[in-house]
């Protein structure tokens, strides 16, 4: 019995000085240990975090499910190739891939994942779809670039690409049938051409933010009237250049997340740098609770912190 008891208690001592404990924002209206339910439209998240390796994320990608069918993806960021096997799904059950900026947080895995596919009995032509730009800053170029690297397969057979001007102050229709509408507006990324989408299934909508400064002309018009928004918290108020040329900071993300009027907005493409780094209080993991409450002090609607293959049902 004594050496029960002492197991016990080393345990429960091991527990409790845990240094990496799992982050439970102090927020009232935060949702957590979201069920993943694909009846209905549903987005899962594939990865929730950025550039900066840390809190064992993927970086940035997203999978938009109908009906218990996968649909869209938005982003393939290192890790998601993992995550979108993880979450039961193979690159040839998507019908459309978009890539709002060739940085490789948020694109390094497209050219695996096209690779993957060339294995697969896909029944028509996966749609990819990505800003217009000089060289691989633009779809056209990255593909090539891939393609190079698939020699002697011709990687460019099994896609239909569609690039998207980056406006900034009008929308553009990528794609449109009797169901789904691809969306597309130009937002700020330092000098990235960068895209934010919205998709809209059975007259629900989803909108992704994508990494900006949030300060482009047409943003806010764009998300208007989505049931869903996904926006970038990566840096905290403390940010300086060149990050803050790169993503809005926590009191910007929450004023604009409030004007947007949508009701729920997921946060994510979270960063983290060791605590030892120069520069780590600049970044949202540093200390997420109050970086959130920033958030809220605008934003009165739910928040959700975003978390690997998690799922938010509409």
């Amino acid at each position: 019995m004594k050496n029960v008891q002492f197991i016990l208690i080393f345990l429960a001592l091991i527990i409790g000085c845990n240094t990496n404990p799992k982050i439970e924002p102090e927020q009232d209206s935060v949702e957590t240990n979201i069920p993943c339910d694909k009846t209905g439209l549903t987005l899962q998240i594939l990865g929730s975090g950025g550039p900066a390796a840390g809190d064992a994320r993927a970086s940035t990608g997203y999978l938009v499910w109908f009906n218990g069918h996968p649909v869209v993806m938005i982003d393939a960021g290192g890790g998601t190739y993992l995550r979108l096997q993880q979450a039961g799904v193979h690159i040839r059950d998507i019908k459309f891939l978009g890539i709002s900026h060739f940085h490789p947080d948020h694109a390094s895995e497209l050219p695996a994942l096209l690779w993957s596919d060339i294995f697969s009995s896909r029944p028509a032509p996966l749609n990819v779809f990505g800003p217009a730009g000089e060289g691989s800053d633009g779809l056209t170029g990255f593909l090539e670039a891939v393609n190079d690297m698939a020699t002697p397969v011709d990687a460019f057979t099994r896609i239909n690409a569609i690039e998207v001007t980056p406006h900034k102050d009008s929308i553009t229709t990528v794609y449109k049938d009797e169901l789904l509408e691809l969306t597309a507006i130009g937002v700020n990324h330092a000098n990235k051409p960068s895209l934010a989408y919205k998709v809209t299934i059975d007259n629900k909508s989803i909108a992704f933010g994508a990494d900006q400064t949030l300060d482009s002309p047409g943003f806010v018009d764009f998300v208007k009237g989505a049931d869903l928004l996904v926006l970038h918290l990566a840096i905290s108020e403390e940010a300086d250049k060149p990050f803050t040329n790169l993503h809005a900071k926590p009191s910007k993300v929450g004023a604009v997340a409030q004007e947007s009027g949508v009701p729920r907005v997921v946060f994510s493409h979270l960063m983290k740098l060791d605590s030892a780094h120069a520069r780590a209080r600049e970044f949202s993991l540093s200390d997420i609770n109050s970086n959130l409450k920033l958030v809220k002090d605008s934003f009165k609607g739910t928040i959700i912190l975003a978390e690997d293959l998690a799922c938010i049902a509409l």
